[in-house]
């Protein structure tokens, strides 16, 4: 740090805190001591901010150092600087440490609810003092939110290609088909297309990717869907399924949730999978946490990128 007064010279930080040091000290090998200097160091330092100033700041005696008016009155704004040095430093290192870090999230809703939770457990253990804002969002909602800047990190299918939007793929979401028990297809193995086409399914909104490449399947296999019932979001797929009110394709993510609560899982025949992206602004500073969290992200889900 440099203080620049308007005497015409200058003095730095590190004289001001030997100052404060001699003075509390009483002494220039006290000094010395506590600052892990030599004592011609410290003398000398007295001597070129006494000479700078202009004025006497010590008396030197068989006593030590005995400080002068002028002195006394220095000490007092020279006590203060110290000591709010002495904060700022502190505040600096707790930076470091991320103590006053903030993140904000969004993720979108099959992978929210345990998939982003579980992930980010150690990475919270690692940072307790973290304030996190996360919030479940649809894929166009989250990239919109990126886009501008308005978000540290999302989490979603994110099929744009928005050029404020910064796309790193993660894994492969894969599709599974989500069945009541006792129904007849839990015989299977693996459920074909051709096992579906005459099902009631139960089917996520028109505007989800396991939907949109389902049907396209299904179309290019000419199969038919016989009958379809709208639902909002995985979750409540597999609860209707669970119910026994039909079958449906959904994110394994979702599936899982439902195990225990009647709902049998089974994988499809034909791989039927989306990808998963971290979005991040490009033009958006990256704090140093966000760029941790990032780099949590990529180990924690790299075995599923080498699947």
């Amino acid at each position: 740090m440099y203080i620049s007064l308007s005497y015409g010279f200058g003095m730095n930080y590190r004289q001001c805190e030997i100052f404060v040091t001699a003075l509390e000290a009483g002494s220039v090998t006290a000094a010395a001591e506590r600052l892990d200097l030599s004592q011609p160091a410290v003398s000398k330092s007295l001597k070129l901010l006494e000479t700078e100033l202009g004025v006497r700041l010590f008396l030197r005696g068989a006593k030590g150092l005995q400080p002068t008016d002028e002195g006394r009155s220095f000490y007092l704004e020279a006590a203060r600087l110290t000591e709010s040095f002495g904060h700022l430093e502190s505040f600096a290192q707790s930076l470091v440490r991320l103590e006053h870090a903030r993140l904000e999230i969004s993720c979108i809703p099959a992978l929210s609810t345990a998939w982003l939770p579980e992930t980010m457990c150690d990475f919270l253990h690692e940072y307790p003092d973290l304030s996190l804002s996360f919030r479940s969002r649809s894929s166009p909602e989250t990239v919109q939110l990126v886009a501008r800047g308005e978000l540290d990190i999302g989490v979603s299918q994110a099929r744009s290609e928005d050029k404020m939007v910064e796309k790193t793929r993660l894994f492969d979401l894969q599709s599974v088909c989500i069945l009541p028990r006792g129904h007849r297809l839990c015989a299977e193995k693996h459920i074909r297309l051709d096992h579906l086409h005459e099902e009631r399914l139960l089917s996520l909104s028109a505007a989800d990717e396991i939907r949109k490449k389902f049907e396209a399947a299904m179309l290019m296999a000419g199969y038919s869907i016989r009958s379809q019932v709208d639902v909002a979001h995985g979750a409540m797929l597999c609860r209707m399924a669970a119910d026994g009110h039909g079958i449906g394709i959904v994110d394994e993510e979702s599936a899982k949730l439902f195990e225990a609560a009647g709902a049998v899982i089974r994988p499809l025949a034909e791989e039927l999978s989306v990808p998963i992206y971290l979005l991040q602004n490009p033009l958006k500073p990256q704090t140093l946490i966000a760029r941790k969290f990032v780099e949590h992200m990529l180990a924690v889900t790299a075995p599923r990128r080498a699947h």
